[in-house]
């Protein structure tokens, strides 16, 4: 089986696990092998294959370089790999190629959070720039890093608040950090990030993280945070404690009545007992 990992950092191993850079080095090949790992299911048709990829060439010339394509692959990633289900479909072998982003749609389908947030590590065919193919293949590429992006956010999303509901603050504030990192315009995510860097009582990092994005916005868009954003970085930075030594002190302060309550009906037991106790001595004389 092979390994293609298409999210972040580009790799292919082969069979024997190692790296099969003859295919790495060639960008129009590569986005041919993710095509194809991600058309699994049915196979991918030849003619809209050439179309995608071979586009300024007539349609015998298109399938003669689509052909020469095929053969490379084969040859580089040995037999039992990527064969052709018809005269008309190509697809891998069954159970032939492993991909990351077929592992992480599962994930995400199957509300694995973690372990999709996990094998995403970044965009789509991050650097993989394809020259001669259609605008149509280029439109496909978007489009897909566009959706699977927002996968990711997503599944962010359901990290943080499944790691909130345990009680796990570090985790919570790792898993908004890479919902930022994967969509920085998202000022909801922000607030939430800024929520959870002041509950772990890290009151530095929440206003550090608010003035990153204030500037972003500023420079990019000439732009400002919404009133709601504002007020809660106002609130956070007029607070003379941070907010887990509040919650802290609230809690003792809870606490303290209840310890008075309590020894108050101790008192109260043994006043009780000790007047019974007067009351039989006296029956007795």
């Amino acid at each position: 089986m092979i390994e293609l990992r298409l999210l972040g950092t580009l790799d292919l191993k082969g069979t024997d696990g190692h790296a099969v850079h003859s295919i790495l080095a060639q960008p129009k090949r590569l986005a041919l092998l993710a095509y194809l790992a991600l058309h699994t299911d049915h196979g991918a048709r030849r003619d809209t294959v050439v179309a995608l990829f071979w586009p300024d060439l007539d349609t015998a010339h298109a399938r003669g370089a689509l052909r020469q394509s095929l053969r490379f692959l084969r040859r580089e990633l040995g037999d039992g790999i990527l064969n052709g289900q018809s005269d008309e479909a190509i697809a891998f072998e069954p159970s032939s190629v492993w991909c990351d982003v077929v592992a992480f749609e599962q994930a995400c389908k199957a509300g694995h959070a973690t372990e999709a947030l996990r094998l995403y590590r970044g965009g789509f065919l991050e650097g993989c720039f394809v020259s001669g193919g259609s605008t149509d293949l280029e439109a496909w590429i978007t489009s897909a890093r566009t959706r699977l992006g927002q996968l990711a956010v997503h599944a962010a999303a359901d990290v943080v608040q499944d790691a909130e509901q345990e009680g796990d603050l570090p985790t919570a504030v790792q898993a908004a950090r890479q919902a930022i990192a994967l969509d920085p315009d998202d000022e909801k995510g922000l607030a939430r990030l800024i929520a959870l860097l002041d509950r772990s009582g890290d009151r530095a990092g929440a206003l550090s993280t608010f003035e990153t994005f204030r500037r972003r916005l500023e420079k990019e868009y000439d732009a400002t945070p919404s009133p709601e954003t504002a007020a809660r970085i106002q609130a956070i930075r007029t607070r003379q404690t941070p907010f887990a030594e509040v919650a802290t002190r609230r809690l003792s302060a809870r606490r303290r009545p209840v310890r008075r309550v309590l020894w108050s009906v101790a008192l109260g037991v043994v006043a009780t007992a000790m007047i019974g106790w007067l009351s039989v001595s006296e029956t007795h004389r």
